[in-house]
This record gives C-alpha cells, structure tokens and sequence, in this order.
C-alpha cells in the first residue's frame, strides 16, 4: 500500500436521529482527500473499535466519517442497561444513517467520491441503505455482512418464532438467550477474530469507559434484524444495487451465515465475493498473516473505483 503524506482534521459531534435520540459521529478529513469512505461498524461495536484501520485509510488518501449507531458507543441509549442493543425498527438505523451522510458527510465533501466501508450488523444497514437511496455512494465494501444470522443450535425459523413470541408476551426487552451484561473474554476462542494484540488494544478502552461496554441484543432487536435481513436478500431489492459491491466472507464466522451474502450478491448488479477460509467473523482486526492481505484486497478494491472519473449513478 503506498502511503500519501497529507494532514487531518479531526472533528467530533452529534446529530440529531430518529425520535429525537443524539447520534454520535467523528470525521478524518484529509487534506488533500482522493475519496471519502464513510464506516457503518457491527453490532455491539462503537466507532472506537476502529482507529486502526481509520488510520490506515487515511494513509492511503481517503477521509474518513464514522457514527455510532443508536445504542452503541457515545450515542443515545435505548436498552434496559448499559450494555444491552435494542431498537424498534432497523429503519431507524438506515434514518440515522442518512442524516448523518446528508448533514456531516455530504455537506464536507467536494467533488470526491464516497465509498461504504460496513461491517456486519452494518452491513444489513448499509445494505437497506443501498436498496432505498441509490446516488449516495460510488462503491461499496460489505465486511461480513449479516443477511442471515446464524443461530447456533437452534434452527432459524425457531429462533423467529421465540422472538416474536416474547415480544408478544411483553418481554421483548429482555435479552436473548445467550446474551448478558458486559463481561471480558481472556479465552481467543471466545471471539470473533485471532488477534490477542487488538484485542486487548480495545478491552483497554472499554475498561477505562462505560460507553463502549456494550455486548448484547434485546429479543425486539433480534426480531427486528430478522426482518431486515428477510428484505434486503429479497431479488426485488437486491436487484436496485448498482454500484461495485465486494462481500467479504468469513469461512469461520460464527456469527453470520454465508447463505444470505450470496442470496444478496446473486441478484445485485455488480457484486464481487472474497472468501478467507482461514478468518473469523471479524477480519479487519484478524491477525496480522490475515489482516495484512486483507487490508491490500480492500484499498486496492477502493483505488480501482478510483480510475472512474464520473460518479456511478
């Protein structure tokens, strides 16, 4: 990866999203930029998590915007504790997440083009996103997307009828069997990805701050991504996506299901797939023999989008 000598400014705030909750964001603005890449992190993730690789975009030339999704990070809570995701709708995400573009993103960036960088539970956001608003975004880079969650022993369709029933009952602010307050995990085996270094890089932060401690779903969460996953592999709205996809795929992934990528990938346009047998869920903090020729795969992925001029409509 060639590095580009330039300067950043650095910016932090809040947006106001849907239902009035404040909506955390950072901005990396390079000076000069060659292209934007906006970052849509994963579930019980906070833009925090990704410093890494922020750096190293804006290395390679790019600015860089990044928001925690509502009930994640620094933006507005919606669980029962600190630590538990829940939401009424994933349309709520995909609001956000435009008003963030349309009033932070949009709003800075001159002629450069803009590139998705989502990762998992990010990815069904982005993906929604995708499907509903087409002159956004020139490319875009599905990191693990979940477009069907894997449920572990229990098959799919049990796992719906459980979180629709306990939402029934009145219970869907529970959490989901399994899931629980924050708590650290000293076994590798544990998580999503092989490297002790970035792990222990990122337990430190959350350590030392409450916001970012947050580590599992609510049934109403669980009930609702089911849904959002059912829409966006559906052919009628997979089908809108025009723009350069790359999916990458995790041949270890424990958390999402490849069955719904390549549903999605089937009928989009322009869609690419990648698959690491050797990765785990979360590939951009892998281990570094994982990591290194990952990283390569996705700038090279955003400089070939690059030699086309003209936006992508």
């Amino acid at each position: 990866m060639d590095k580009i000598k330039s300067s950043t400014i650095y910016e932090d705030g809040y947006i106001m999203g849907k239902e009035n909750v404040k909506i955390y964001y950072k901005s990396y603005i390079v000076e000069p930029s060659k292209a934007n890449i906006v970052i849509s992190h994963g579930f019980c993730e906070t833009s925090e998590k990704y410093d890494e690789i922020i750096k190293i975009f804006n290395e390679c030339g790019f600015s860089v915007y990044i928001m925690d999704h509502r009930g994640h990070g620094k933006s507005g809570r919606l669980g029962i504790d600190n630590s538990q995701i829940n939401v009424e709708s994933f349309e709520h995400y995909v609001y956000d997440f435009k008003t963030f573009l349309d009033s932070v993103v949009v709003y800075n960036k001159k002629e450069e083009k803009i590139f998705l960088f989502a990762h998992s539970m990010g990815g069904a956001i982005g993906t929604l996103f995708l499907e509903k608003y087409e002159n956004y975004f020139d490319g875009a880079i599905l990191n693990c997307p979940m477009m069907e969650i894997e449920t572990g022993k229990y098959p799919i369709f049990i796992s719906k009828i459980i979180s629709k029933f306990m939402c029934i009952i009145g219970q869907g602010n529970q959490y989901i069997l399994g899931h629980g307050p924050f708590k650290t995990k000293e076994n590798l085996n544990e998580l999503e990805f092989n490297s002790q270094r970035r792990y222990s890089s990122y337990l430190k932060k959350q350590l030392k701050n409450k916001e970012l401690q947050t580590s599992g779903g609510s049934f109403k969460w669980l009930k609702e991504a089911f849904k959002a996953t059912d829409i966006l592999t559906r052919e009628e709205n997979a089908s809108k996506v025009k723009i350069p996809i790359l999916i990458f795929q995790a041949g270890k992934d424990t958390f999402v299901r490849p069955g719904g990528q390549n549903r999605f990938a089937s009928y989009a346009k322009n869609c690419k797939i990648i698959l690491r047998e050797d990765a785990k869920h979360e590939i951009y903090i892998e281990k570094d023999t994982i990591f290194n020729t990952y990283i390569e795969d996705v700038i090279n992925f955003y400089n070939g989008l690059l030699k086309n001029k003209s936006r992508i409509n």
